[in-house]
């Protein structure tokens, strides 16, 4: 009798987090220089202000209104349908990583905030998300999803890496790898979904084993994704960032209701 499972990767046998963000970008989409000198002004349901200054195609200015803290960034911006834009900067005196999805026709913003902190003597990522208006308006926040709710997608980030996904419910989601990097690697965590538009949604997951906060834009429509990964590598012991893109194929779809016809039948 052997007590192996075979097929099973123990955690310590895993790759780092660094060799898996090698290529992640082949599949990215093309940046956007739409935002380049414009003003936004975004209003929280907290009632605070954030100002963001797009100074050129890849510096922003952004402040607090009434507080004092500002600062500059580096960010890349991407229109994942007209007049949607995903947003990633990184703020270097806070170790913050920021992502923003602005819908320029609605006025429609969320924010979502990565860093770190650390739990049980491990350094470990925490991700928050705020609702926001584009200069105020009055706009109902992007709304949870049930959507992507027994759907099977497979996903390819570069030509040698593919993951399927496999939604749940509207809090759970499984990966699995089928190639590349991490292939044969699989966990079940937990998400948050939102609906941007049509067939358009923001997806957020926070893994239970590596240091990993993922926020990206999944377009049913074009097939694609767009989104990025914030990390902590406790191997080598340091911060990893990348933004990837992937084409998108729905394998599968379970439809809940017909099953439980069908159980009870």
């Amino acid at each position: 009798m052997t007590t192996q499972t075979p097929g099973y990767i123990p955690t310590s046998e895993w790759p780092n987090l660094e060799a898996l963000a090698v290529g992640y970008g082949e599949h990215l989409m093309a940046e956007s220089s739409k935002l380049s000198g414009r003003h936004l002004n975004l209003v929280f349901s907290d009632t605070s202000r954030i100002t963001h200054y797009f100074v050129d195609d890849h510096t922003l200015k952004w402040e607090v209104i009434g507080t004092g803290q500002n600062g500059n960034a580096e960010y890349k911006a991407f229109e994942v349908r007209p007049h949607i834009f995903f947003v990633d900067f990184y703020k270097p005196y806070y170790d913050e990583q920021v992502s923003v999805v602005l819908n320029l026709s609605t006025g429609q913003a969320i924010a979502g905030i990565s860093g770190f902190h650390i739990i049980n003597g491990q350094k470990r990522t925490w991700t928050k998300f705020a609702d926001a208006s584009i200069g105020g308006e009055s706009v109902t926040p992007f709304q949870p999803t049930k959507d992507l709710i027994g759907k099977h997608i497979l996903y390819r980030y570069t030509p040698r890496d593919a993951y399927e996904h496999i939604y749940h419910n509207q809090g759970t989601f499984t990966w699995h790898c089928l190639s590349g990097t991490e292939k044969g690697l699989a966990d079940t965590e937990p998400c948050k979904m939102l609906k941007l538009a049509d067939k358009l949604y923001l997806l957020f997951w926070s893994e239970k084993i590596m240091p990993v906060e993922s926020v990206v834009v999944v377009d049913l429509d074009k097939m694609r994704s767009t989104g990025r990964f914030f990390c902590w590598d406790p191997k080598p012991a340091k911060r990893v960032q990348m933004l990837f893109g992937s084409y998108a194929t729905i394998l599968a779809e379970t439809n809940a209701a017909v099953v439980s016809q069908l159980s009870n039948a």
